[in-house]
């Protein structure tokens, strides 16, 4: 009867350990995200234009196992082949009447849900679409998306962009701007930024105010416990030269984010093409 009522007791002491732990807490989850400006499609580029390399973006990507990417200088007819290409992922973008270049995020839809997603442009009036802001030469904005691992409950943020190629004040004050929108989602979920930045670390007046701003963003490049590939992205269909390329695509994490490794693999041709004019840059990450 003793060893009755002990098995009995020890049972209930069990449930009730049970019942106090948080079985609906979020798990930390393990994801590859990458940023790539895939290049716009230009006559110029003879045999690198983008009818040419999509199947090369598209067999990346897929190589890659990439969870969640942000691309840029995506145009409607782009758009339309990585819609058909890359059928496994789901896209976040704008309302793109004008057809312009678009910097649209995909996940992969079998691993996660969209919660809800958001443009706002980096230019003096944030909340209307097209103005080109400062001194910028084309409109230019920000794609935001809050996605959720259906697996592990756990629910992040993540923000793509291009920054202006030839306006200084654009770049300065739009990065700042972009901070300062994305500080009230930052209060409640891990923030991922990426894109093109048109500039390099050297470029304090844009690389800094991108890490501390109203709050605190890190550059995977250093936080990567391991490190692959070169230390450029920009190269130019292979053309720049060496001493002049740079680091101008970045992803950044916010504080609860790990980042496990980074890197930008060395642009290569694939039946005589090259990928894009910039190299992927991709990181594996875990979010607490």
């Amino acid at each position: 009867m003793k060893n009755r009522f002990f098995h009995v007791s020890l049972l209930l002491v069990s449930l009730l350990l049970f019942c106090c732990v948080d079985t609906a807490s979020p798990q930390a989850t393990e994801l590859t995200i990458a940023t790539i400006n895939i290049r716009v499609d230009s006559k110029k580029d003879s045999l690198n234009r983008w009818g040419q390399r999509k199947l090369h973006l598209f067999d990346f990507i897929k190589q890659q196992h990439l969870d969640v990417i942000g691309l840029q200088e995506v145009y409607p007819r782009a758009m339309k082949d990585i819609h058909k290409g890359l059928s496994g992922y789901a896209i976040v973008r704008r309302e793109n009447k004008e057809k312009r270049a678009d910097a649209p995020i995909f996940y992969r839809r079998s691993v996660y849900t969209k919660i809800s997603q958001g443009t706002f442009w980096l230019s003096e009036f944030p909340d209307s679409a097209g103005f080109i802001g400062w001194d910028g030469r084309h409109p230019r904005f920000v794609n935001w998306a809050v996605l959720r691992n259906r697996a592990t409950g756990k629910t992040f943020c993540v923000a793509n962009t291009h920054l202006d190629n030839t306006g200084k004040q654009a770049r300065e004050e739009g990065i700042k701007l972009l901070k300062e929108r994305l500080a009230s989602l930052a209060t409640q979920y891990p923030i991922i930024l990426m894109g093109d930045m048109n500039s390099s670390e050297a470029d304090s007046a844009v690389y800094q105010p991108a890490l501390h701003n109203n709050f605190e963003l890190h550059d995977t490049y250093y936080m990567a416990k391991q490190r692959e590939g070169v230390d450029y992205s920009f190269h130019g269909f292979g053309k720049r030269a060496m001493a002049k390329r740079k680091r101008v695509d970045f992803i950044f994490v916010s504080d609860s984010i790990d980042v496990n490794t980074f890197n930008i693999p060395q642009e290569t041709k694939q039946q005589g093409v090259y990928l894009s004019d910039h190299c992927p840059v991709i990181s594996n990450i875990t979010i607490k």
